[in-house]
């Protein structure tokens, strides 16, 4: 079962109309992302955790919550969303799926080969649009060296990525 980690406020404002952005409260469109997504859990059995910046709070720990069997995490005082994951990443938690479409995080996946997909694209699996293509996670070849090995066959962390991104399905 994989464990899907989600940009919170990332996701809500990639997934959303701005028309919905502004008439609504944020609060508002929290529940209603937190609604959504608990449903999606109880369908499909992953674990869900959302994390939401409370950059400016005065709270020297993270805050935690649980909204329907989602986890819901804010961060620290000082500390982002982006930091949360990044760090989670750097630990090499198991099985672990982000959703972001933030390039610092989606390069650190890719560094630590942890799979991602991008807010538009989970929303699709939410929808059940997705038609079975695997996230494209791009050859790029690092320092300029020629590849080795067969040519047909994804790269170790590509392929762990792509095993665990199956079971988000």
């Amino acid at each position: 079962m994989a464990h899907i980690i989600i940009d919170g406020y990332n996701y809500m404002m990639r997934t959303t109309s701005p028309q919905v952005q502004s008439g609504s409260s944020m609060e508002t469109l929290r529940r209603a992302i937190l609604d959504k997504l608990a449903h999606y859990k109880r369908r499909r059995g992953s674990k869900v955790t959302v994390v939401f910046d409370a950059y400016n709070s005065r709270s020297p720990g993270r805050q935690r919550e649980n909204h329907l069997g989602v986890d819901v995490v804010y961060s620290r005082e000082n500390e982002t969303a982006d930091d949360v994951i990044i760090g989670w990443i750097r630990e090499g938690r198991g099985n672990m799926v982000v959703v972001t479409s933030d390039r610092a995080i989606i390069d650190e996946a890719k560094r630590a080969g942890t799979a991602f997909i991008t807010p538009q694209r989970l929303e699709e699996l939410i929808r059940g649009e997705m038609s079975g293509k695997v996230e494209d996670f791009g050859d790029e070849e690092e320092g300029g060296l020629p590849k080795k090995g067969n040519p047909r066959k994804l790269p170790k962390k590509l392929r762990k990525a792509t095993k665990t991104l199956g079971k988000i399905r």
